[in-house]
């Protein structure tokens, strides 16, 4: 199961950087919005939250490019948790695809992850 996550992660770094460097035609919109499911091992709740509070903290310091990265919990599965992530424009999703805060936390949460990590891009549409 390790191998499994490491893989994913692996995977989930090499889509980051494709998306981030991959040209978009040019009538579309740039995605800007990441959804991202995380099924955290049984008892590991308290050390996945830490790291993502560590990542949203360097994020606040280094990303001003970062409008959000929300970390919410499902209420009916409390090891399912969900980052809900924006970025002013495709240039800040890049540099946070790039940044070593992100691969700091990805190597963090190997042995916490029970699954791969599941990244949904989104173009922004509207906001209230």
């Amino acid at each position: 199961m390790r191998l499994f996550v490491i893989a994913a992660s692996l995977v989930y770094l090499a889509l980051c950087a494709r998306w981030a460097g991959a040209a978009e035609p040019a009538a579309a919109p740039a995605p800007t919005g990441l959804f991202v499911k995380f099924h955290v091992k049984s008892g590991q709740n308290a050390a996945f939250e830490a790291a993502f509070r560590k990542m949203q903290q360097s994020m606040r310091e280094h990303e001003p490019g970062n409008v959000y990265y929300d970390l919410f919990v499902t209420v009916e599965n409390p090891q399912l948790y969900v980052i809900m992530e924006r970025y002013r424009d495709a240039a800040a999703v890049t540099a946070h695809n790039q940044s070593e805060h992100l691969k700091t936390v990805l190597a963090e949460l190997r042995d916490l992850m029970d699954g791969p990590i599941e990244p949904q891009r989104l173009v922004f549409v509207s906001a209230k």
